[in-house]
C-alpha cells in the first residue's frame, strides 16, 4: 500500500464523511438562527451529551452563550439545498429557517424551534463550552428527542429510508452511496 502526505491541517478531512446537522438557536432578543455543522459527535450516554464545534463569531455560538439552549435537527437528502442556505451569512435579525423555506415547529423543553422538515430533533441545554483551537467545543445535554416514525427501524436510524446527509468537505456531500454537490 502506498501513502501520500495530507498534512496535519487537513487531518480532519480523513474523518469524513461526517453526519450533518442543523443547529437552531434563539438570541436573548428572540431572533431565530439556524446553521449547519458537521464537526459533531455524541460524547456520553448517561447523561445524554452531544458536542459540536463552532466558530466563536457565529450567531449560533453567541446565542448559545447567551441563552444556554439549542436544538440539533437531523436533515435528510430532501432538504440538502435548503440546508446549504442556512449556512449563508445573514444579518442577526434574519431567520435562516424562513429564508431557506423551512418550517419552524415549537420545541417541547427549550426556546429555540425545531425544523419541521428534519427527520429527528434533539433539544439541548448547554452543558459546557471549551476552547478548541480556532473553534469552541459546545457540549449540550439532550433534554428531549424525537424522530419521525419512518426514521427509526429496530431502534436505529433507518438510513436506507431517510438518506441522511454526510459532509465530505466543502460543497461535497454523501447521500446513500452517491456523491452530491450543492
Amino acid at each position: 500500500m502506498k501513502f501520500q502526505q495530507t498534512g496535519p491541517e487537513n487531518a480532519y478531512r480523513l474523518l469524513a464523511p461526517r453526519p450533518t446537522i442543523i443547529v437552531t438557536t434563539k438570541s436573548k432578543n428572540g431572533n431565530v438562527n439556524a446553521a449547519p455543522f458537521s464537526f459533531t459527535m455524541p460524547v456520553s450516554i448517561n447523561p445524554p451529551l452531544l458536542a459540536f464545534a463552532s466558530v466563536p463569531t457565529h450567531h449560533t455560538f453567541k446565542n448559545i452563550e447567551e441563552t444556554k439552549e439549542f436544538v440539533v435537527n437531523i436533515p435528510n437528502e430532501d432538504i440538502l439545498d435548503k440546508l446549504w442556505i442556512t449556512g449563508e451569512k445573514f444579518p442577526e435579525d434574519i431567520n435562516e429557517i424562513e429564508k431557506a423555506g423551512l418550517t419552524q415547529i415549537k420545541s417541547s423543553k427549550v426556546s429555540p424551534p425545531k425544523i419541521g422538515e428534519c427527520v429527528a430533533h434533539m433539544e439541548c441545554k448547554m452543558y459546557w463550552i471549551k476552547d478548541s483551537g480556532d473553534h469552541k467545543l459546545v457540549v449540550g445535554e439532550v433534554v428531549d428527542a424525537d424522530a419521525s416514525t419512518n426514521a427509526i427501524k429496530e431502534g436505529l436510524l433507518d438510513v436506507e429510508n431517510i438518506k441522511p446527509i454526510l459532509h465530505l468537505g466543502g460543497v461535497n456531500f454523501v447521500v446513500g452511496d452517491h456523491l452530491r454537490q450543492v
